[in-house]
This record gives structure tokens, C-alpha cells and sequence, in this order.
């Protein structure tokens, strides 16, 4: 009687370690099967946030020409492109011709593959082999991205930019400068260069 009373309590603790065991186990599963769960939601997440909704344009059109206007009703700038598109707060062109205008005059000339107008704020931004000519001196400028801030009449970028000016070339990253380029401030690292003319033979 002893004896098998014994085996009795001896089976009952194996029995409950094997239960405690079984339960550990379930709950490291559990516990996975949660942290897989919380992070398919998170990825999920991730994914709802980088979609964007396709915008709808409103107009497209070939042979587009466009005037900005200041707030003294002059001209401001007269752009002129192969195509665009309008949509709701924005216009976008391709292959862009733009002349700048100070007091109604002529300030300088720019091209770029694209550009992006705010409608709200008649900003324009300028991207792809952005090239300004001024016609006070001549003066070039080269970079990718170019912002012209039609509140301020300035062009404006975070970019490297390429200036040659005469026989000086000046490139940096950054820079502030008015719509005719006499007024340049470069933000950082600029490096000027002289350029020697060739002489004639």
C-alpha cells in the first residue's frame, strides 16, 4: 500500500511538471505569436503610410505660356513650356523657359527639365540642368534644384551651385540671390577661381 501510494504521488509530480512544462511552452508561443502579430500591424503601418492617393489632373495641355504677376500688377515672370499639368494646388511643366522681370524689366533667363508651381503661392521650383543667365552682366548660373520664392523675388537653393561671373567661378553649396544675379550670397564651402583668358596669337 505504501509503495503504490508512493508511485501515486510519484506519477502526480511528474504529471504536474510536465504540466508546467506544457505551459511554458505555451506561453513562449503566445508570447510570439503576439510580437509577430504587433509587428505585421506596424508593418502594416509602415505600408499605409508610405501609399500616397494618385492625384487626378485637372487639365493637361501642349505649348503651355504662363505669367506671374507682383502685387503692383506688373509682370513678374513669363514661363513658357512644352507641356503641363494642373492639378489642384500645383501646375508641373517639362522643358522650361523662364524669364524673371524686376520692375517690369527683364532680370534674367532660365531653363530646367521640370518645374512645379504652388498656386497658392505662385512659388516655382526648377529641377534637372537648372541654368540662369542674367542680362546685367552676363552672369551664369548652374545647379539642379532652384526655388524662385515670388514673395521675396528671390531664387533660392539648399544645392551645389556653379557661378561664373566674368572671369571668376565660384561654386559652394547653397545660395540666396536676386532675380537679375548681381546680389549672390553663397552659404557654404565657396571656392573662387580665376579664369585666365587665352591670349591671342
Amino acid at each position: 500500500m505504501g509503495i503504490s501510494l508512493l508511485n501515486i504521488w510519484g506519477r502526480s509530480d511528474a504529471a504536474d511538471k510536465m504540466g508546467k512544462k506544457n505551459l511554458w511552452v505555451l506561453g513562449v508561443v503566445i508570447t510570439a505569436s503576439l510580437t509577430l502579430l504587433v509587428s505585421c500591424k506596424r508593418e502594416e503601418g509602415r505600408y499605409s503610410l508610405r501609399t500616397t492617393v494618385k492625384e487626378t489632373p485637372l487639365l493637361e495641355a501642349q505649348g503651355v505660356n504662363l505669367v506671374g504677376w507682383d502685387e503692383k500688377g506688373r509682370k513678374s515672370w513669363e514661363l513658357q513650356a512644352n507641356s503641363g499639368v494642373q492639378f489642384t494646388q500645383r501646375m508641373s511643366f517639362s522643358q522650361v523657359k523662364l524669364n524673371l522681370l524686376e520692375n517690369g524689366r527683364p532680370a534674367s533667363e532660365g531653363v530646367a527639365q521640370r518645374v512645379t508651381m504652388d498656386t497658392r503661392t505662385s512659388n516655382l521650383v526648377l529641377k534637372g540642368d537648372v541654368k540662369f543667365v542674367s542680362y546685367v552682366d552676363g552672369a551664369e548660373l548652374f545647379t539642379s534644384e532652384l526655388e524662385w520664392i515670388a514673395s521675396e523675388k528671390k531664387l533660392q537653393t539648399e544645392k551645389k551651385v556653379f557661378l561664373k561671373r566674368e572671369n571668376l567661378f565660384i561654386e559652394g553649396w547653397g545660395l540666396v540671390a536676386n532675380s537679375d544675379l548681381s546680389q549672390i550670397e553663397i552659404k557654404n564651402n565657396p571656392t573662387t577661381r580665376l579664369i585666365e583668358s587665352k591670349s591671342s596669337p
